[in-house]
């Protein structure tokens, strides 16, 4: 089955509301609002935006990426955001030098910019 582009931004959109985040404390506003952006641009380019929680910490694995985007082209993209004046936990920096052992790059990203600079 093939879906348009407004279907699978519907679809998107959809999954998005299913997650119920409650609404950002200002401390969180910055980073929450980098990762509404970041999915948008996920959607408007069809891509697959695998997105932690930001409400708590991860039950997968400690230290998790925030977005493990699927691009086009086989492109895959490991996507940390934080703040400003935001800093990786020692469980981040622990996975992110694992995923750099095994030859993975780990983009750091604190601004829209940043990450549009990462993705082109």
């Amino acid at each position: 089955m093939r879906l348009t582009s407004q279907q699978y931004a519907d679809y998107l959109a959809r999954q998005v509301d299913k997650l119920g985040w409650p609404a950002p404390s200002d401390k969180d506003a910055p980073e929450c609002k980098l990762h509404d952006r970041i999915l948008q641009e996920c959607c408007a380019r069809q891509w697959i935006g695998l997105h932690s929680r930001m409400d708590r910490r991860t039950g997968r694995t400690l230290g998790e990426f925030d977005f493990v985007i699927l691009a086009d082209g086989g492109r895959v993209f490991f996507i940390e955001c934080k703040s400003a004046k935001g800093k990786l936990s020692t469980q981040q920096q622990a996975l992110h030098a694992w995923a750099a052992k095994l030859g993975h790059k780990v983009h750091l990203v604190k601004t829209f910019a940043e990450f549009l600079e990462v993705v082109k």
